[in-house]
Parts: structure tokens; C-alpha cells; sequence
């Protein structure tokens, strides 16, 4: 994985904290509420995150435009956070994504793993998921938890934290494409557990669905 220069590192701590200004209020902050992201209750949680609205975008962000800002933290030297990559939501109501896709990334940049800064929590489990989203949701129902962008971004090299977990819960989608994804990670992973979701459900819409309670109840 290639080094990101400090004008890079620079670039990507000022959109963070442009996009995060520009939240409250906006389609991206109506948008978290829909999906249960704005309750007080989890509101620290959730705000570990940086998550913004791309009102204004950047130059090289205009693309962008409108859409939830997921910025890629990770723990820096002192204690300091740095943000390593940026994707886009898109949540324009109703948009079929023609031109565009649901997720947006900047042109080359690698898939790489979301909220990395749960491994080095002190625990003997964690989980992964697929997306940003519920990936979010599960760590604000308390479950420690890493993203992987998408079904077939999961890379050989991504295995190598997971190895010294006790058990390494894979959240699968209720659907073909999480069940594919969560036997893709299975096959590189000694210690996996493969809790699917509800069939067409996410951990995102059954935690808005049947509740915190019944979502923890899983890991029992």
C-alpha cells in the first residue's frame, strides 16, 4: 500500500473537517437519521466517525457533491488521528445512480479497510462487515467492528490483524452477495464465525428493525 505524502494527509484532515462542519442540517444528516445514526444515545459513538456533507466540495471533490463524506481514520503517533481515504455516498433520494455509483472513491485509490482503529482495542473478538454503514452500526450497538468496501474488495493482505482474535464474526448481508462475500474472507480466516443477516436484511436495517437487543442476542 503505497505512503501518502503529508500534502496528501494535509488534503484529506481539511476535507474531513469541512465535510463534518457542513452536517448538521444537511440531506446527509436527514439521511443518518433514516438509518438510526442520529440517536443521542449513540451520538458519541457515531461521532467518532467524521462523518460529513460535501457542500462545498474540495478541488478534486466536485464530483462529490451532495453526497455523505465516510472518511478512512487511523490512529497517529501521539495519540493524534490522521485520515488515510475518503469515500461518497450517495443519497440523493430516488437516484438509480446512472452515471455514478452508490459508493464513490477517488480515482486510484485502493480499497483499504474501515475503522482499523477498532484492532487495537483490547478484545477477543471483532467483526467484520460489509460497508461503512453497518460497519458504524455495529460498533453503536458495541460490537467492535472493521468495514471492507464492498464484496470484492477484500485482499489477501487484510488477514494478517485477524489472526490473534479469539473468534472473528463475519456479518454477512441476507443475500447472495453477503453470503459470497462471507465465504471469500472464511477461506483466509481460522477463527470465523458467519452470522447472516435476515434474509434481504444488513446489520444497518435490523438493527432499525428488531432492535439493539436482538442484534446482540446473535453473538450469544
Amino acid at each position: 500500500m503505497p505512503k501518502l505524502s503529508a500534502m496528501q494527509k494535509s488534503f484529506l484532515e481539511e476535507a474531513t473537517k469541512k465535510y463534518k462542519s457542513a452536517l448538521p442540517g444537511s440531506p446527509a444528516e436527514e439521511y443518518l437519521e433514516s438509518r438510526g445514526l442520529t440517536n443521542p444515545a449513540i451520538a458519541d459513538e457515531v461521532g467518532k466517525f467524521c462523518l460529513g456533507y460535501v457542500a462545498d466540495p474540495l478541488p478534486g471533490h466536485e464530483m462529490f457533491r451532495g453526497m455523505l463524506a465516510l472518511p478512512y481514520i487511523r490512529q497517529a503517533p501521539g495519540g493524534r488521528w490522521s485520515v488515510v481515504s475518503m469515500r461518497f455516498r450517495c443519497i440523493k433520494e430516488g437516484c438509480d445512480h446512472p452515471n455514478h455509483g452508490k459508493y464513490m472513491s477517488s480515482p486510484g485509490d485502493p480499497p483499504r479497510m474501515y475503522n482499523t482503529m477498532a484492532i487495537i482495542k483490547s478484545e477477543d473478538r471483532i467483526a467484520i462487515c460489509e460497508g461503512e454503514i453497518d460497519t458504524i452500526t455495529a460498533n453503536a450497538c458495541g460490537i467492535p467492528a472493521v468495514g471492507i468496501p464492498g464484496v470484492e474488495s477484500w485482499k489477501p493482505h487484510f488477514r494478517e490483524p485477524f489472526l490473534g482474535y479469539e473468534v472473528v464474526y463475519i456479518l454477512a448481508d441476507g443475500d447472495e452477495p453477503g453470503m459470497k462475500f462471507a465465504s471469500r474472507v472464511a477461506k483466509t480466516l481460522p477463527n470465523v464465525k458467519i452470522l447472516p443477516s435476515r434474509p434481504g436484511e444488513d446489520v444497518n436495517s435490523e438493527v432499525l428493525k428488531y432492535g439493539k437487543k436482538a442484534f446482540l442476542e446473535r453473538f450469544d
